[in-house]
């Protein structure tokens, strides 16, 4: 369900309206990075020397060929429509403002204006980099709620607030407002992120540390980012789920009256040292950046894209929030299903039902 919703959001941003519209990309979209990551897991136990030789025989590979070639054909017409209209010098044009556009203006040879080339390109950035981790935490903040339940009233409460006009005329001021559902999303992906390591990089020459371990030429290296993000040094209350302590507002804090906390113990009350060092402005919000928050990368190498995954996650789970009641089939209170754990990478149980009902709103 995710997948689809994303892939709609995310191709008018792609490449608009035509984008958009067309049911066949949509359906490429939303599938070609599960096809990747399927052949990452089917190749992983082979060596280097041998994957090229297996993945002839791989069906996901198959069906990514078959993506590639059927992308090229839709974006054949779109690349060529445009590139007549600037060859024309009509004053009155306007270049379409979308990620297909700014591939195109920043090519540097011929080749790079191959439509395979930006087909290529907007299959990987798109597909892998938004849809599929989108996807991912989105049902893994659904998860959470409904086995939380006791979240659902003060973040129903903000979004009648922030968003008086409806979800559909939402604006970056509005969401940006929705400090409380921020905060759980934040927590969600501290607890459920999509891999334990990040910021994996190659060293390309060797590299001596300030304590003098030696990282020789070709060394693998990344950061722990899940484990860092449920360090008790850098985060209180590391090991209990709060969804509401990155509000930086005493007021959204407390809004869970239901639960108590013994802040003796925890050590986040509001007199707390440890609590203005987690509420500091440049390290709460759910895309800010810090050594307990590498989910997204840090400094220049983090993630470009989180400022958009960001208010595109809360605009779809604000729509959730207000126009449905949702449980598990099968679950009991309280209860969540475990991750998925595959290699480094961590995954949504998939095998299970989340029921929808509309809800009933007082008038």
């Amino acid at each position: 369900m995710f997948g689809h919703l994303i892939a709609r959001a995310t191709s008018r941003i792609a490449g608009g309206d035509a984008l958009r519209r067309n049911e066949e990309w949509q359906a490429i979209a939303s599938s070609y990075s599960t096809n990747v990551g399927l052949v990452i897991l089917l190749l992983r136990p082979f060596p280097d020397f041998l994957r090229p030789f297996v993945a002839r025989f791989l069906p996901p590979v198959r069906q990514m060929k078959q993506q590639l070639q059927s992308a090229k054909k839709l974006f054949t017409p779109i690349v060529e429509q445009r590139r007549t209209a600037e060859a024309a010098n009509d004053p009155a044009y306007q270049k379409p403002d979308d990620f297909l556009q700014w591939m195109m203006d920043g090519v540097e040879d011929e080749q790079d204006f191959d439509p395979e080339m930006l087909a290529h390109h907007m299959l990987v950035l798109i597909s892998m980099a938004a849809i599929h981790t989108s996807s991912i935490t989105l049902t893994q903040a659904l998860y959470d709620l409904i086995a939380r339940p006791e979240y659902l009233q003060p973040l129903r409460e903000e979004i009648q607030v922030t968003l008086q006009s409806g979800w559909e005329n939402a604006t970056k001021a509005s969401l940006d407002a929705q400090r409380r559902l921020d905060s759980f999303m934040r927590e969600s992906q501290r607890f459920n992120s999509i891999g334990d390591l990040s910021m994996h990089r190659i060293v390309k020459k060797s590299l001596t540390l300030s304590d003098g371990l030696i990282l020789p030429e070709g060394t693998h290296i990344c950061f722990p980012a899940g484990p860092m993000s449920r360090d008790s040094s850098l985060v209180a209350n590391a090991s209990n789920f709060d969804g509401l302590q990155w509000c930086k507002e005493s007021t959204d804090r407390n809004a869970l009256k239901s639960v108590h906390y013994d802040t003796a113990m925890d050590g986040i009350d509001d007199a707390s040292p440890h609590r203005s060092q987690l509420t500091s402005t440049t390290s709460t919000s759910y895309i800010s950046l810090s050594p307990a928050a590498m989910h997204f990368g840090y400094g220049r190498q983090a993630c470009p894209g989180r400022f958009f995954a960001g208010c595109m996650i809360k605009a779809i789970l604000s729509r959730i929030l207000m126009d449905y009641d949702f449980k598990f089939e099968n679950g009991r209170a309280g209860w969540r299903p475990a991750n998925l754990y595959v290699g480094e990478h961590i995954l949504p149980n998939i095998h299970l039902t989340v029921l929808l009902r509309k809800r009933k709103l007082d008038l």
